[in-house]
């Protein structure tokens, strides 16, 4: 059926009959990865040619950057031949979306910089990226790093168990890799911890609620799919796809990445219960390119994280924003025209102004206050629709 869906979504495409709307987010998320901001292609220093190319992905990036620099060093420091670092999106998204156009683009733009690399061995962090990689770029040889870490053992420094037993989730995107399953539960059990499977795992497990952009275009179906997919164990829940597991931590069930426990953060990561935060996500990208500039290759050239527009935002609004899929650089966009144009609304009881813009396919509303420095946000909203107006002197 996922072979259905993606063809038909192509034909969909290709005709006209797909609403850009329903995957606009995903896309521009994908293409904020491998801006300038973000993307870096490096041989390992004091190198100048790379036997692996070590690709996290920029889920893992966004999510667990730290996670990202560990491993690099890790890698670095356990494969001989020189191990070269990639931060970019690896295109999955547009596969999803049916924008084979795009994801050809994407594959180009790639294959050139793995080509000028040297063509190395990929190690990837990401079974998504494994999937998309494998029926994209035939030529590369691939290898997951969980398989790595499986084969060259675990770091020098491992925490002891700290969790009394945790049920294996396998991510859909590695539904038929035998290999990088059993590589994980190999790695499980040398970290000394007790497993449960699920009743839908390995070659029959089931989706986090991702898959596809589901979490995107439909998302009333997605929380269906996470909450009966957290709903299978009491147990707390293994992942090996950043994805996955911030997906059911936001949920409230307790989940940890394989990285949390390989690297001793079981138990200080608490991400339980808070919302996936999407402008922070691009944030850390941004950062983790700029700290391995600094940390790994000792350049002083850093990229500008900051915003034109300070925002005060309460935790609530904040939840409402990840809801409905508003960054904050959206609500900067829509103060920046509103305060330019003066097209808006001001209670006059409150204060309160109330604006709306349109940057792309979708129409964002904001309601603010003007502070010292900044302006406050009361609430946000969206339409993912075309609104057309008729202006009247």
């Amino acid at each position: 059926m996922g072979d259905v869906c993606k063809a038909a979504r192509g034909i969909m495409v290709e005709q006209g009959k797909m609403p850009p709307s329903a995957h606009e987010f995903a896309l521009q998320d994908m293409m904020f990865s491998n801006s300038d901001k973000v993307t870096l292609a490096r041989h390992q220093p004091g190198t100048n040619a790379s036997a692996y190319l070590f690709f996290p992905g920029c889920q893992l990036s966004g999510s667990s950057p730290e996670h990202v620099m560990k491993t690099y060093a890790y890698l670095s420091d356990r494969l001989q031949g020189g191990v070269g670092l990639m931060l970019r999106c690896c295109g999955a998204p547009a596969e999803w979306a049916g924008r084979e156009e795009t994801v050809s683009q994407l594959v180009d733009e790639f294959r050139a910089q793995w080509s000028q690399m040297g063509s190395p061995q990929l190690i990837l962090a990401c079974s998504s990226c494994y999937a998309f990689f494998k029926a994209h770029l035939p030529e590369a040889e691939l290898m997951s790093l969980w398989e790595v870490i499986d084969r060259e053992g675990l770091p020098s420094a491992v925490a002891k168990p700290q969790l009394p037993l945790v049920a294996i989730h396998d991510p859909c995107t590695s539904r038929h890799e035998t290999r990088i399953q059993e590589s994980v539960r190999r790695i499980v059990g040398k970290l000394g911890y007790e497993t449960e499977e699920l009743p839908l795992s390995r070659d029959k497990t089931e989706c986090c609620g991702f898959g596809g952009l589901m979490f995107f275009a439909n998302r009333e179906l997605a929380e269906k799919v996470i909450r009966r997919r957290i709903a299978e164990t009491p147990a707390d829940l293994l992942a090996y796809c950043a994805v996955c597991r911030d997906h059911f931590s936001s949920r409230g069930k307790p989940t940890w990445h394989l990285l949390d426990l390989i690297f001793g953060d079981a138990v200080s990561r608490n991400l339980i219960g808070r919302p996936i935060d999407y402008s922070l996500r691009r944030e850390k990208r941004v950062r983790l390119k700029n700290l391995c500039l600094r940390e790994v290759w000792c350049e002083d050239r850093v990229e500008s994280e900051a915003y034109h527009i300070h925002l005060s935002v309460s935790e609530k609004v904040r939840g409402l924003m990840e809801q409905r899929m508003i960054l904050d650089e959206d609500l900067q966009q829509v103060i920046q025209w509103a305060e330019r144009t003066g097209n808006k609304l001001v209670n006059q009881e409150t204060g309160h102004s109330l604006a709306h813009y349109r940057p792309g396919a979708v129409t964002y509303w904001v309601e603010y206050s003007g502070e010292e420095g900044g302006f406050t946000i009361h609430n946000a909203y969206s339409h993912r629709m075309e609104l057309l107006e008729e202006l009247k002197p």
